[in-house]
């Protein structure tokens, strides 16, 4: 029976099982396996680490000899303007309303007109049939499946990172002058915040393409739960469950944009945060 027959009878369509989308856990966790062994662990629990050890890992060696000669190196000869107060306050108000404007620019891919959209029952019903999915439901067959419906959101939400990673970085480089010039400790700061950045840019693709990877895994299990959930004989509206407001795919879509977000502020923070430690350490 073609998958577009009429509507079924019966009780109604099913719904998703919540837990396939990991709801406990961050995309960024995916409820990975726990890379360790001992009595009570749970596999599928995402593992809390030190922010120190997590910074350690994301340094590299030159870049940490770098920042311990820097925090030992003579103290700074910027002297502090007598307009430091008012200088701090303007580039505290300019910097949080430059960021205000870049942050949908960097969630364009996922926000933006050209954005992809959820699938439509006719183009599901298209990929079950292209990939044989109406006859076998093989785990070979499902991945190609999921790679082929997920494919679209990994590239957009691995184009929001690296978007909001560059426009950030890009605003950093171009207010670093005016964060130097409040004063000597904010000299001083700038240039450890600098070295520390600088430190851990070699590895941060990596970090990204960890995110987009889990973020994958999670799509890859709710298609997996949702295709082996089908009757035998689907109709249009079991996979109009599959792209309604609440369904898996639409639920993807948006965990995708609050990662994305979550990036973007957790930059904006450091960001707003060194300027206003800079202004504050000058008398602001």
């Amino acid at each position: 029976m073609s998958l577009l027959a009429g509507p079924r009878t019966g009780t109604g369509r099913p719904t998703m099982d919540e837990s396939t989308l990991a709801p406990s856990g961050a995309l960024g966790h995916a409820r990975l396996p726990v890379l360790a062994s001992g009595e009570g662990l749970n596999a599928d629990q995402p593992v809390v680490q030190n922010p120190a050890e997590v910074l350690a890992a994301l340094m590299d060696f030159p870049g940490s000899v770098a920042l311990a000669e820097l925090l030992e190196s003579a103290p700074s000869t910027v002297a502090r303007p007598e307009n430091a107060f008012d200088l701090g306050e303007r580039l505290m108000e300019d910097v949080a309303a430059r960021l205000s404007t870049l942050e949908p620019l960097a969630l364009k891919p996922l926000l933006g007109r050209r954005a992809h959209s959820v699938p439509v029952v006719e183009e599901l019903s298209a990929a079950l049939q292209r990939h044989g999915l109406l006859t076998e439901r093989s785990e070979a067959a499902v991945q190609k499946l999921a790679d082929e419906l997920g494919e679209p959101f990994r590239q957009a939400l691995s184009t929001c990172l690296r978007q909001a990673q560059a426009h950030v970085a890009t605003l950093r480089w171009e207010v670093a002058h005016d964060i130097r010039a409040l004063g000597p400790t904010a000299d001083k700061l700038e240039r450890i915040d600098a070295a520390v950045t600088r430190s851990m840019q070699a590895k941060l693709g990596d970090l990204f393409d960890r995110m987009e990877q889990a973020a994958h895994a999670t799509f890859v299990r709710a298609a997996t739960h949702a295709v082996m959930a089908l009757p035998e004989q689907p109709h249009a509206e079991d996979l109009a469950a599959w792209v309604d407001e609440d369904g898996w795919i639409a639920r993807y879509r948006e965990r995708c944009v609050r990662m994305a977000r979550a990036l973007f502020s957790h930059m904006r923070r450091n960001l707003e945060g060194l300027v206003r430690a800079a202004a504050r350490a000058e008398g602001v």
